[in-house]
């Protein structure tokens, strides 16, 4: 079948009254979204739009220098509103969005996300830049933007995926948020995923890249929940307030297990390099592989007691767990591995530390 006709939204010689064309282009996203058809490409000329764009049916959006400011903007869609998911700059949500591609936008000052991908699967975050959001940090907003317990309110951090299959988050820069990239299981597995290429800097409250479970039926029904098979590849985690990259268990049911953390620079980090954690009876971090990154000066792990600055930091406060750790370059930390509880590492023989490194092992 032929493919739908494009969709044109630019800042000049526009109206949401026009057709959408090239010649007669509509003045903001949001109206573009709402009057496409399913598998139409909508074009955004540079400029900035000061509204908040949620995608439910698949489509294409391909900016030009365009931003997306979402000061001040509280809406949602229902079911997600209900659950207190508001205040996101673009969503892309549900199972009839799989297949949808956003690139080359600025998403910025949202109270929530930036970008939120949510329910769905096999969509493409290509070539954005996410910056200044999370703004409703540590306010009543949503359950997000609360802290809970030394867990900052990070208002889903930059760029969430929750919930999502076979998507890819490729080359996009997430800076200067309370956290970089989160993904996440709330109401059904986040699996299958690439994170390829990113650069999560500078998001000085919480983690460059995070893959938390917070689903209590994770262990039960990986069809239920479940942050499990997702690719952390070749990216640059650095300057952030948590981990470079994180993979946590926080309560019982949860789990986050067989991801793979490769060949990702991990640089500067408020806490450890990489960390693993699991706090309670009932819960899976097994199988992850931590293979052929460089780690560099990083943090102290608070939760594993480290107590000194970690590359790769592993905990099990119940659970035993058993991890791949191979061929990883660890420079400028006190402790190149420091694991606490019953952990399992496969490969611990063939990392290589710098001189600079304290003590390669506990």
């Amino acid at each position: 079948a032929a493919s739908p006709p494009g969709l044109y939204v630019a800042k000049t010689h526009s109206s949401d009254a026009n057709l959408c064309s090239s010649s007669q282009p509509c003045l903001t996203i949001g109206h573009a979204v709402s009057v496409a058809m399913a598998g139409a490409t909508i074009h955004v000329d540079e400029g900035m739009y000061a509204e908040q764009v949620s995608i439910t049916q698949r489509l294409t959006l391909i900016g030009d220098h365009a931003i997306i400011d979402a000061t001040g903007q509280t809406g949602g869609i229902q079911p997600l509103a209900g659950m207190g998911v508001v205040g996101y700059g673009l969503l892309v949500f549900g199972p009839n969005a799989s297949g949808s591609v956003v690139k080359g936008f600025t998403v910025e000052h949202a109270l929530g996300e930036g970008i939120l991908v949510a329910g769905t699967s096999k969509v493409l975050i290509q070539d954005n830049i996410v910056r200044l959001n999370d703004a409703g940090l540590n306010t009543t907003m949503t359950l997000e933007c609360q802290a809970q317990g030394n867990v900052p309110g990070d208002c889903g951090e930059g760029l969430h995926l929750v919930s999502s299959t076979w998507s890819r988050l490729v080359d996009n820069l997430v800076e200067n948020n309370v956290g970089g990239i989160l993904i996440t299981d709330e109401f059904g597995p986040s699996a299958h995923n690439v994170i390829s290429g990113n650069v999560s800097k500078n998001n000085l409250q919480d983690c460059g890249i995070t893959l938390p479970s917070h689903n209590a039926m994770a262990m039960a029904d990986p069809t239920k929940g479940g942050v499990y098979d997702n690719l952390v590849i070749g990216n640059i985690s650095e300057g952030n307030g948590g981990a470079g990259v994180g993979m946590f268990a926080p309560f019982p049911g949860t789990a986050s297990y067989n991801n793979r953390i490769i060949g990702n620079t991990l640089r500067n980090n408020g806490q450890a390099g990489v960390g693993i954690h699991a706090h309670a009876p009932g819960q899976n971090v097994s199988g992850n592989v931590i293979m052929n990154n460089w780690i560099s000066g990083n943090g102290i792990d608070p939760d594993s007691g480290s107590g000194h600055p970690t590359g790769i930091a592993l905990f099990s406060a119940a659970v035993p767990v058993t991890v791949a750790v191979m061929n990883n370059h660890i420079a400028n930390e006190y402790w190149g591995i420091f694991s606490a509880g019953a952990i399992t590492i496969h490969g611990l023989s063939s990392n290589h530390y710098a001189s600079s490194v304290t003590t390669h092992t506990n």
